[in-house]
């Protein structure tokens, strides 16, 4: 009878350790493959939350003329342009549309309201947060020195060349642009994935896949900012500096905003694509598109995140009110009685 016992447990035991070391069906599994299973995941119902919409605010210059910008105006986000922008320059001609009809309609489009009130004839800002400046300053910046007390702070564009890939139609889009200031504004992973690949040899490795958006503005040269444009800014000039008590820098630096101000022109966004291809010695396959609203920026505000005090304007004259007021005043006094 204890024989019996001791083989009937010994077999349960066995199967038991074999049912746990059975090896899995899928070595790899995708982020896709994982979203999907936790959707499937069932949750407790509850009542959807209703969140109102905030109704997008077009810029007007009177919102810049003061010594303080509302620290909640959020602009508009360079996403929604790019995305309202490329609806309309992406439009195609139909097949019984002439030449004339398909451009009189695409002209006609630059007034119809992309976003809120706004049409792509209007002024657009770009509310963005200026980050603490590294070895390598580029893009809004700023830097502190604790001894001194004193700010800096910096705008300064990449300089890249980009390809024109992507572009819905080439007979607007160029090729190549190698001539304008970047600014990158945005930066999302879209997908994500692993695969095995091998090569003639059998020589088998584990890839990243990798695909992303970048998203910023490429426009003609910047008239005010006179730093020489360079890849990597080792020891550049500021476009504005002023004094802060550390006390209040603690506070107001890592909150610091900009406002960049630009009239998109045609031909309205500007493409590039970059590919980076798998190796055995680095396995990592790449792949972004960029898309960046073009035309001129007119000016660039930096101001506090907290309370909105301005601290300083490029150009210096930019949004000001007295500034204005002492052109027409100029105007007026030239016109012949």
């Amino acid at each position: 009878m204890k024989k019996w016992f001791v083989l009937a447990f010994t077999a349960s035991l066995a199967s038991i350790c074999a049912a746990q070391t059975k090896p899995a069906v899928n070595k790899i599994q995708t982020v896709a493959s994982t979203a999907k299973q936790v959707r499937k995941t069932p949750v407790a119902s509850l009542p959807p939350i209703k969140q109102e919409q905030k109704k997008p605010v077009s810029f007007s210059m009177s919102m810049i003329e003061n010594g303080r910008i509302d620290p909640a105006y959020e602009g508009f986000p360079v996403s929604e342009i790019v995305a309202a922008v490329q609806k309309i320059t992406g439009a195609s001609k139909g097949e019984f549309e002439s030449t004339a009809d398909f451009n009189a309609r695409k002209i006609a489009s630059l007034n119809e309201k992309v976003i809120g009130e706004s049409t792509l004839n209007d002024y657009f800002a770009l509310a963005l947060p200026v980050k603490k400046g590294g070895k390598y300053k580029e893009g809004l910046a700023y830097d502190f020195n604790a001894d001194t007390g004193g700010v800096r702070l910096f705008a300064l564009p990449n300089k890249l060349s980009m390809n024109g890939i992507g572009a819905p139609d080439y007979d607007t889009n160029k090729r190549q642009y190698t001539d304008l200031d970047q600014f990158d504004l945005d930066f999302k992973v879209i997908a994500k994935d692993t695969y095995e690949a091998s090569n003639a040899y059998g020589a088998t490795v584990v890839v990243e896949k990798t695909m992303s958006v970048r998203l910023g503005v490429a426009v003609n040269k910047i008239p005010f900012l006179s730093a020489r444009r360079e890849k990597a800014y080792t020891n550049p000039s500021p476009v504005a500096q002023f004094t802060l008590e550390n006390a209040n820098a603690a506070k107001e630096l890592p909150a610091l905003k900009a406002l960049i101000v630009m009239k998109i022109a045609s031909p309205y966004l500007i493409y590039d694509y970059f590919y980076a291809k798998p190796t055995r010695d680095d396995p990592k396959e790449m792949s972004m598109q960029s898309k960046y609203l073009t035309g001129n920026i007119l000016g660039i505000v930096f101001y506090s995140g907290i309370t909105g005090e301005v601290f300083g304007r490029v150009p210096e004259s930019f949004g000001r009110p007295e500034v204005k007021q002492e052109v027409n005043a100029q105007t007026q006094a030239a016109q012949p009685e």
